[in-house]
């Protein structure tokens, strides 16, 4: 039986569910949680039993994460938000010689992770792996992707939807939400990379019942591996709605009038950053006064091109109950984990989420209750 352990960094939503599905996987045996709040740490571990232990620390303290890796067989990050600081702590414990993985959604940190030479030679001469943005997107996202442009002749163009459920947002989510929402965003057009304004367009995407029709905005391309990782791609943009339309109007009211800013005012004699306020709002949303449904998210990848020689678009429609969104992410990370440990990538070094094999990617996300729908339809281009 195998005996890695893995150290979890961040004992949020997303380090929590992580942490469960590692003592759940067979190739661990046991797990250290770590968070700069050691409180936090401790209570986690203690709710998974004796094959966790809490660890208090700073990721960005170089000494203290050397210390931490001693007896560890992989390093997954959840704490975000990611930035570049990210870069420091990922080369610390790539140049230890420990396979490495993270939810990175940061765009501009992704691009300087999978560009930088260093990184990727020091992988290489450690012989470890390491799997950047491997959270729910980027990373589910793109491996569906993978799983949809190997059943194509070609493919040429990729959109991504999601819908998120605005009861589940802490108040540390919505503020890097909010922050998202406000910075221009980049999208890749025609064969190249092109910045827009955020929240700029929006299309009405048919879900399956009971969702049916939701607005969904567009956003920066999380997935920015994928138009370097599929020759002829010519367009690539994510998009994501709400599970409410009226939170999803406000949200864009609120951003279109400042509250995505986090340069500080003064109110009242006290200088407060208006994402912030915005954020705490947004965190006591509560079920009775939005609308509440107990069925799954549903999220799409849609990809046109030709197949069997003719013009063809595919759509896989998938879906997670409300509220396990972190644990549907987290399990991406987990499968990784289990790649990383057993050197079942192609080779050391740095991997974009879009080189893990998807039938065993799927048959996992399965087993911990998402839902699978694939269409093949006919490609009406606009």
């Amino acid at each position: 039986m195998p005996d890695f352990t893995a150290l979890i960094i961040g004992c949020g939503a997303m380090g929590t569910a992580c942490a469960k599905l590692c003592l759940e996987d067979a190739n661990f045996k046991n797990i250290v949680v770590a968070d700069r709040n050691v409180e936090r740490a401790v209570s986690l571990a203690q709710s998974l039993g004796k094959s966790a232990i809490s660890l208090e620390l700073d990721y960005l303290q170089e000494e203290q994460v050397v210390r931490s890796l001693s007896g560890i067989s992989v390093v997954l990050n959840t704490a975000g938000p990611f930035n570049r600081d990210t870069m420091s702590f990922m080369r610390t414990v790539i140049e230890a010689g420990i396979p490495y993985a993270d939810i990175n959604d940061d765009v501009e940190t992704l691009q300087i992770v999978f560009d930088s030479e260093y990184l990727d030679s020091v992988a290489k001469g450690r012989g470890v792996g390491v799997l950047p943005g491997l959270g729910a997107s980027p990373g589910q996202t793109n491996i569906l992707y993978r799983h949809l442009a190997g059943r194509m002749d070609s493919a040429e163009e990729a959109r991504f939807y999601a819908v998120d459920d605005v009861t589940c947002r802490s108040e540390s989510t919505w503020r890097h939400w909010l922050g998202i929402l406000e910075q221009p965003i980049f999208v890749y057009d025609c064969g190249q990379w092109t910045q827009v304004p955020s929240l700029s367009e929006f299309q009405d995407i048919e879900f399956p019942l009971p969702w049916s029709t939701i607005r969904c905005y567009m956003l920066g391309l999380e997935t920015v591996t994928i138009p370097t990782s599929f020759s002829g791609l010519k367009h690539a943009s994510s998009w994501r709605g709400v599970s409410d339309p009226v939170i999803a109007e406000a949200l864009k009211g609120l951003v279109d009038i400042g509250f995505g800013s986090e340069d500080p005012v003064e109110v009242e004699d006290v200088l407060v950053s208006p994402a912030g306020m915005a954020a705490a709002m947004l965190a006591r949303l509560q079920p009775s006064i939005i609308r509440s449904t107990d069925d799954r998210l549903p999220r799409q990848v849609r990809v046109k091109g030709i197949k069997d020689g003719r013009p063809a678009e595919l759509t896989m429609t998938y879906s997670f109950p409300i509220g396990d969104i972190a644990m549907a992410a987290a399990s991406c990370l987990v499968v990784g984990a289990g790649l990383l440990v057993n050197r079942e990538l192609p080779a050391p070094g740095v991997f974009p989420p879009e080189a893990i094999d998807p039938a065993p990617f799927l048959w996992d996300m399965e087993s911990r209750g998402a839902h699978f729908k694939l269409e093949d339809s006919a490609s009406t281009r606009t």
